[in-house]
């Protein structure tokens, strides 16, 4: 019988203290969701309620452990704090800890969070396209930046070729971009806005052309064809730097990086082909576009000479070929463009264009950059 009564008491001071505990709760959680939703109440002062609630929830968990753990008296003292609920909630309304700051809630729930001491880290950004675009984001935002007058600086820098050594980069943020089926190359496109995973109906294919012509010419060059834009077109450009950063470490002799896209100035394949095409000496060519990252989103600082660069090539591309450029796109966006003085994004032709016409398109481009680097070289060192 005084076995029973000993077993129910003890339950009755279990639940008595749970009962306390989330009366205490209860209050101290009213008066912080007040002054949240109320400024005015959070002037409220009760620093003996907290005191209170304090100094019961420690004597109250020091009894329960006790209670549970008869052992554990010999080994603590009277002042040992096990857990001070009043100083816990405390902090939520001194110290801003919202509910729905990470370290305030998991410290709350979690005291030895508390023990751990961390700081704020910044990482650099990450070039993303806007939400919602998904073919075109070279489309002008209607607002770019100013260029910069054609004589500040000066002249561009001139290049050190290195013997065996290459000296160009070629490769395809959008790899799988894709042009306008014809006889020679015909090619079931993956979706409406021309993309396949063939990379013989790609740019790539363009790029293969360009790269070979530009050796054929005496300018070494790289053509890097790694696929950036599947599975996700999202993080093409995060991916691609990662390529570009990957060969100019191991070829530092590379000052020319040329990112070849094709381009999609209007969602009607027609509509942009009137924009993209040029007749020249009776034959088709695909127009060519330098799109020109500028430093206003991320730093740049070599964004003026690359578009000294852009300027130079193209007044040597309509001296050969009148007509095939486009005008100079400068962009608030960098486009992975600050990793060299002569990095640029090359829009050869749109999803109207044929790729025979921008394979022709290709072959001049390659045929003026060389003219352009054999221009600019300096004596080659021994």
């Amino acid at each position: 019988m005084i076995n029973f009564r000993i077993i129910r008491i003890k339950k009755t001071i279990i639940y008595i203290v749970a009962v306390v505990l989330l009366f205490a709760v209860g209050v101290l959680s009213v008066k912080t969701v007040m002054a949240k939703s109320a400024p005015v109440f959070g002037n409220l002062k009760d620093p003996d309620r907290v005191k209170i609630v304090g100094d019961l929830d420690t004597r109250v968990f020091r009894a329960f452990l006790l209670w549970t753990i008869p052992a554990a008296g010999a080994y603590t003292s009277e002042n040992v704090v096990f857990f001070n609920l009043g100083e816990s909630l405390s902090k939520f309304q001194t110290e801003s800890l919202g509910l729905f700051q990470p370290k305030g809630y998991l410290s709350f729930q979690i005291p030895l969070i508390n023990l751990v001491k961390t700081e704020a880290v910044l990482t650099p950004g990450v070039e993303l396209p806007e939400p919602g675009v998904v073919e075109n984001e070279h489309t002008s935002s209607g607002n770019p930046p100013p260029a910069p007058p054609e004589d500040e600086g000066g002249d561009v820098e001139k290049v050190t070729p290195v013997a065996g050594k290459p000296l160009v980069l070629v490769y395809h943020t959008h790899t799988t971009e894709s042009y306008m089926p014809s006889k020679a190359y015909n090619y079931k496109p993956r979706d409406q806005a021309f993309h396949t995973n063939d990379l013989n109906f790609t740019v790539a294919r363009v790029g293969e052309v360009l790269t070979s012509e530009l050796n054929r010419l005496g300018i070494p060059t790289i053509h890097n064809k790694t696929v950036h834009d599947v599975p996700t077109y999202m993080y093409s450009y995060s991916n691609s730097l990662k390529t570009v950063q990957e060969v100019l470490k191991k070829n530092p002799s590379i000052q020319i990086v040329l990112d070849v896209h094709r381009d999609a100035p209007a969602p009607d394949p027609q509509k942009a082909r009137e924009v993209t095409t040029v007749k020249i000496d009776n034959k088709y060519y695909s127009r060519i576009m330098f799109v020109v990252g500028t430093d206003k989103v991320f730093p740049h600082p070599y964004w003026r000479e690359n578009y000294k660069f852009a300027l130079v090539l193209q007044k040597k591309l309509e001296e050969l070929y009148p007509g095939i450029t486009r005008e100079i796109d400068l962009r608030e966006q960098r486009f992975n463009q600050h990793v060299s003085k002569k990095a640029l994004l090359v829009e050869i032709g749109s999803h109207g264009n044929t790729m025979e016409e921008s394979i022709e398109s290709a072959k001049a481009f390659a045929k003026t950059l060389a003219e352009v680097i054999k221009d600019l070289s300096k004596t080659q060192p021994e």
